[in-house]
């Protein structure tokens, strides 16, 4: 998914903004939006010196694995059973054998929020 919305990024850009017309380019992303936009910002690396603010409210960054909450992990574990959703995967770190291997820990080694001015992540557990 992130793949796919810097691609819509670099075709705004390119349509919208021709030239040196970009000043800056902020983010919002509201809960699987934030990991979305978060994903993306590798792919748009050549647009890094334009990137001012991001903003991520209720976003998962930690993933939902340290969830002590029975009814949760238990609707999570019929979710990812029955739905075989990677993304719910993704987010409970099971994706990989280990923690290390999970897409979210190896998110948080990449590039990207160091680009931006400004980084505000709202959030509670």
């Amino acid at each position: 998914m992130g793949e796919r919305l810097a691609k819509e990024v670099k075709k705004f850009v390119i349509e919208f903004c021709p030239g040196a017309n970009l000043d800056k380019l902020s983010f919002i992303g509201f809960s699987l939006g934030g990991l979305i936009a978060r994903a993306s910002f590798p792919h748009l690396e050549h647009l890094q010196n334009k990137f001012y603010t991001f903003i991520s409210l209720s976003s998962p960054h930690l993933g939902y694995m340290y969830n002590s909450n029975k009814l949760f992990e238990t609707g999570m574990w019929f979710l990812k059973k029955w739905n075989k959703s990677k993304c719910l995967a993704q987010l409970s770190m099971t994706d990989g054998a280990t923690i290390e291997q999970s897409y979210l820990f190896k998110m948080s080694t990449m590039v990207g929020l160091g680009w931006f001015e400004n980084v505000v992540l709202v959030c509670s557990n």
